[in-house]
């Protein structure tokens, strides 16, 4: 039987201090998780950061119990540290840390042993070095078990106590193993060629699990983002449904509701639901952003048919995704809309209001400001600034600006939806001049 080895770190992409953007999904996959594997040592990752914050009960259990733990302090997120910090106090060995050398370590961290690795446009310098030392390392620790917990190594005779019984441990190891088990059939069943299959194969794949009340938060939320990715929304409705209440109840887990709830055709329900969660927890850039989006929807499933009502939705999303963009200005998401719709609405502010969210969109890519966002996480973050760009300068209607930004939309990487999604959006603008209708091919032809 493995020791089990916890690991604490980021997920998905995030920005660092010099402005580079490290994926720290292949940091785990292409380096933690091998080296911890081949160490003899089974790997537990962190539940996904998208629980408003909040830390749940198996992650207080993972923190405390498993016999290793490795915690990655690049970027120096606070999750992280926090984290770190309880685990340090719950054990006096066997927890130690990496960081990405261009990380500046925080001051009261500077004495703690870290072992140092080095990316270089995004691939990590002497991968195969690297992951021989490290297993070096660790196998170090795994022999002397010296005191590496600052806690313990300055509060000489504390002690730390628990009377959780060898029975909660074993209990830990089975129910990590059996998620790591399911998240790999999930992204099995993902890489299955027809979305039909992929559905009816998920579906089959929740039902057979037990009660979702000990579930993780992670293992809940890869399920619903499976869901999603595969446009499965009714479904995705019916599993956030069937959650208990402590994972239900949060803010990403309601927002990507509400999200689910519109796209299954139930706008209503969706704007209620979005409508509470704005009342309880207060209005943010990605909330207010998905409440626009309905409001967008029925604007254009009205315009046809009843002019005035869908007038009224029209204003409606517009003041929606203007308060969305305001609640945070480095949250382009919702400006870009505000601006679109301004656009079709005529409104006389338009350019000046286009010119302050292309303001935000180059400092989000200079990484002046950028922060991760609290929402469902995307492999498509990249694609979406440079299409944005590109919108914003057929809306001013500056072609100089508009093929300039075109060539760096189409060479970003992306996937064949996502520029015929940023093609679709540009039909609106087809009233500026012919040469729209040329920038609408080049993205329909990648």
């Amino acid at each position: 039987m493995k020791p089990l080895c916890f690991v604490i770190m980021p997920f998905g992409k995030k920005p660092d201090s010099s402005g580079r953007t490290i994926n720290f999904d292949e940091v785990y996959e292409k380096f933690i998780k091998p080296v911890i594997e081949e160490s003899g040592l089974e790997s537990i990752r962190a539940d996904q950061e998208m629980m408003g914050g909040i830390i749940h009960k198996p992650m207080y259990e993972r923190l405390i119990l498993c016999d290793f733990a490795i915690a990655d302090l690049t970027t120096a997120n606070a999750n992280v540290f926090y984290e770190l910090g309880i685990r340090y106090t719950a054990k006096p060995f066997t927890t130690f840390s990496i960081f990405e050398t261009g990380t500046k370590i925080p001051f009261d961290l500077v004495d703690v042993r870290c072992f140092p690795y080095t990316i270089v446009d995004n691939e990590i310098v002497d991968l195969e070095e690297k992951k021989e030392a490290l297993k070096a390392y660790i196998a170090g620790i795994k022999k002397k078990k010296i005191t590496d917990s600052p806690v313990y190594q300055l509060m000489d005779g504390i002690e730390f106590k628990h009377n959780l019984s060898i029975d909660k441990v074993d209990m830990l190891r089975e129910r990590a193993e059996h998620d790591n088990k399911i998240n790999e059939q999930i992204k099995e069943i993902l890489n299955l060629g027809k979305e039909e299959d992929r559905l009816g194969k998920l579906e089959t794949l929740e039902k057979s699990l037990p009660e979702k009340d000990d579930w993780d938060a992670g293992l809940a939320i890869d399920f619903m983002l499976a869901y999603r990715s595969i446009n499965g929304f009714q479904e995705m409705v019916n599993f956030i449904e069937s959650l208990p209440n402590h994972l239900k109840g949060t803010i990403v887990v309601q927002e990507q509701y509400g999200f689910a709830l519109n796209r299954a055709g139930k706008k209503d329900k969706a704007i209620e639901v979005l409508n509470k969660l704005v009342e309880e927890k207060g209005g943010n850039g990605e909330t207010l952003g998905i409440l626009g989006r309905i409001y967008k929807d029925k604007y254009n499933e009205a315009k046809a048919s009843k002019p005035f009502l869908a007038k009224g939705f029209l204003d409606k999303a517009i003041s929606i995704y203007t308060e969305g963009y305001q609640a945070d200005l480095r949250d382009f998401y919702p400006g870009i809309n505000a601006a679109t719709l301004k656009f079709v609405r005529g409104d006389k502010d338009t350019i000046d209001f286009a010119k302050v969210v292309e303001y935000s969109v180059l400092t989000y890519l200079e990484k002046k400001s950028k922060i991760p966002f609290r929402k469902a996480p995307s492999d498509f973050e990249d694609y979406w600034p440079q299409a944005t760009l590109l919108e914003l300068a057929l809306l001013q209607n500056d072609q100089d600006k508009a093929f300039q930004y075109l060539t760096t939309t189409i060479s970003t990487p992306h996937e064949d939806w996502q520029t015929d999604s940023t093609a679709k959006n540009l039909e609106l603008y087809k009233v500026q001049g012919d040469w729209v209708a040329e920038v609408i091919q080049v993205l329909l032809d990648k």
